[in-house]
């Protein structure tokens, strides 16, 4: 029986989706509606209605969301509270000692300018426990529903449950939840050990509490998208949301931990750019993903890297939860080109977005955009975009960049529209190019080792230009790339990650104690998988996790742990020392090392994906649609080029295409700049090399 799969991906500006099954794999893009679960279910009935599908024969909708990012981003959420243990109201305002800004008084501290709860709705409970689990003041009970009463007649909507040494006792957090649902069954509670049960109370604090402002906008997003589906006849299609980790999860666990779902796009793009990378035997990537808002930037060793729990932020926020450690800044087409009030120039990091989006798509949008650039530089085909469905006008764009760029300051390289058009792309460029550096070179990667996958959008415009910065000399770009990140919802599996913090001596901790609470860690994971109706003993993998630190120092490391037979301590002793010189150049071979953290990854291979592959046709010219001026160079020195333009949907594998040149296809458009050659793979993506004369 054939399985019918869709991805459905949420943007700033575009919602993406594919639609895949044995023989099938088609594409859609709209633009994202204000309430994203409309764009979102829309889309998906889109494609089916599109296709001749019945929306009953859908298996699964797969989704990847901005809803929990951009609600924490701006502020935004339902109305939370706080119970914590007396004497600790003020943790999630003081924070750690660091600065955002070592040397600069001028900048104020994050938790403190907009804090995930007010002071005034942060209560203190009498309760208290001590390491190792020790209870020496009872929970008050009484308290607790008092400080609630008061906190639902302040319109509370939410509570986070955050007290001391919590991880190592659950049981006055628990209960404290039980009276909450008990007096209060409206207001939505989260717990610090079930959404991060580990210690360092300032982290946890904010991240459960974070977690609380998000549960119900996710709760009613998620709410509003399954209705949606309902209503459009999906009834028997399985809902599955992509977590920060790259791993997919139920609605129902969602709901209960959306500060998962931080990063749920960019890890969507994350696992494309991965996948594509493996049919080409691809394994050393560097990602970008460009869409119309932002850009995110990852690096691919050879296997996908997770953000050190010390570097675990959004909007300058501690989250600790699993994470893909991707680095999103705000270049993407709609970002705008500005002056600021001393006439530097700016490209980003606010964005047109999709309404009105940028000036040449004649919704109203008056600011020049990183698109508008491409436009007015002849990139663009302004009767191709979006295949046709919105017809650019070049003038638009010219008219914005001369008002708010050329009649703006007095200088060369804002001298003529294609100046400042090619000023505009050098500056985006800039930002993706730093940060493609702090990526790389400043953690030990050297970017000449890698392959550039571009995909969004933007991305594949952009992609060669930043190639030859870093002095890459393969780029890759994939099939229908403006729609990757729904691609990569696809490739994920279902996964669920838990911790408990166990914080002892190696040598001398408990081999009982640590089989016990893996044992309690493993159940809880396929209990997870099984809500999911997944068969554990056919389907479920379980990786277990050790976080180990030396005494007395500040941050850990993490290593495989496989069990407690033969000389364990020994073996996760070598592993940490290992990694330790590996991460810092040197470990201490005699100083006793701390079991902190025990973890356990419970996982269900995603079902099998195979992407069509391309006919062989190595004519390149049957795909060849005419010719057009497309400026190249600097804004200092342009070089306008007539070339050669192409119908991506109409080149085979083994098409050989020399540069300059630029590919079209429905979603994006390739640019394939002087000295650089590019030739179609079999998987469909386009390879494209540096002949040395860049």
């Amino acid at each position: 029986m054939t399985t019918i799969q869709i991805g459905v991906d949420v943007g700033g500006t575009n919602t993406d989706v594919i639609m895949v099954a044995d023989d099938m794999e088609v594409t859609h893009k709209l633009p994202t509606t204000i309430d994203p679960s409309e764009s979102s279910a829309t889309g998906v009935a889109e494609i089916a209605e599109q296709h001749d599908i019945d929306p009953a024969d859908i298996d699964t909708v797969l989704h990847g969301t901005t809803v929990g990012t951009n609600a924490l981003i701006e502020n935004e959420g339902a109305k939370t509270g706080m119970l914590t243990t007396e004497g600790f109201r003020d943790a999630i305002h003081i924070g750690r000692h660091r600065k955002l800004h070592t040397f600069s008084i001028q900048f104020e501290q994050p938790q403190q300018a907009n804090p995930i709860v007010p002071r005034r709705r942060r209560k203190t409970i009498s309760e208290r426990i001590y390491p190792p689990g020790e209870v020496v003041r009872p929970l008050d009970e009484d308290e607790v529903i008092e400080a609630t009463g008061e906190l639902v007649d302040d319109g509370v909507e939410s509570i986070a449950v955050c007290y001391l040494h919590s991880y190592l006792d659950t049981t006055h957090e628990d209960r404290t939840k039980e009276l909450v649902q008990e007096h209060f069954p409206n207001v939505t509670v989260s717990t610090s050990n079930e959404v991060v049960n580990q210690f360092r109370e300032y982290e946890r604090f904010t991240t459960t509490a974070i977690n609380a402002r998000l549960a119900p906008v996710m709760s009613n997003y998620l709410d509003r998208f399954e209705r949606q589906l309902a209503e459009f006849g999906f009834k028997n299609a399985d809902t599955l949301i992509m977590q920060s980790s790259g791993g997919m999860a139920s609605v129902r666990e969602v709901t209960r931990k959306p500060i998962t779902t931080l990063l749920s796009g960019p890890a969507g793009g994350v696992l494309s750019g991965q996948f594509s990378g493996q049919k080409v035997n691809e394994d050393k990537l560097i990602t970008i993903d460009m869409g119309g808002t932002s850009a995110d930037i990852s690096v691919v060793p050879g296997r996908l890297l997770e953000r050190d729990a010390r570097d675990s932020k959004v909007a300058n926020y501690p989250t600790v939860t699993q994470m893909l450690d991707v680095e999103t800044i705000g270049s993407g087409g709609g970002s705008i080109a500005w002056f600021d009030r001393a006439h530097g120039f700016n490209v980003g990091p606010k964005s047109a977005g999709a309404n009105p989006g940028p000036a040449a798509m004649n919704r109203g949008g008056e600011r020049p955009t990183v698109t508008d650039a491409q436009v007015v530089l002849g990139r663009i085909d302004p009767d191709a975009f979006l295949g046709g469905d919105i017809e650019l006008k070049p003038e638009l764009a010219r008219e914005a960049i001369e008002k708010h760029l050329l009649d703006v300051v007095d200088q060369e390289q804002f001298s003529t529209v294609e100046r400042a058009a090619l000023a505009t792309l050098e500056v985006a460029n800039s930002n993706m190019y730093q940060s493609i550096r702090e990526q790389t070179i400043r953690r030990g990667y050297d970017p000449r080792e890698y392959t550039l996958t571009g995909f969004g959008g933007a991305g594949p415009m952009h992609t060669v230009d930043l190639a030859e910065e870093l002095d890459v000399s393969t780029v890759l770009i994939p099939p229908s790339p403006g729609i990757a990140s729904a691609r990569g919802l696809l490739t994920g599996d279902v996964k669920y990650d838990n911790q408990v913090t166990v914080s002892q001596r190696l040598s001398t901790v408990d081999a009982d104690e640590v089989d016990r609470r893996f044992e309690t860690l493993v159940e809880r994971g396929t209990e997870q998988l099984r809500g999911d109706g997944i068969d554990v003993d056919e389907r479920a993998t379980l990786e277990m996790l050790v976080d180990m630190l030396y005494e007395g120092q500040g941050y850990e490391l993490t290593v495989e742990f496989d069990g407690t037979d033969g000389d364990w301590r020994e073996r996760l002793r070598e592993r940490f020392e290992r990694k330790h010189e590996v991460e810092y150049g040197h470990y201490f071979e005699d100083d006793p090392i701390e079991l902190l953290n025990l973890r356990v990854s419970a996982s269900a291979e995603s079902i099998p994906y195979e992407p069509q592959t391309v006919d062989e046709n190595a004519d390149a010219e049957g795909a060849k649609t005419g010719e057009s001026t497309v400026v190249f160079g600097t804004s200092s020195n342009p070089e306008p080029q007539t070339v050669a333009r192409y119908d991506r949907d109409r080149l085979g594998s083994g098409s050989v295409i020399d540069g300059p040149a630029i590919v079209d296809e429905f979603d994006s458009t390739v640019v394939i700049n002087p000295g650089w050659n590019a030739e179609v793979l079999e998987s469909g993506s386009i390879r494209l090399t540096n002949d040395g004369g860049a």
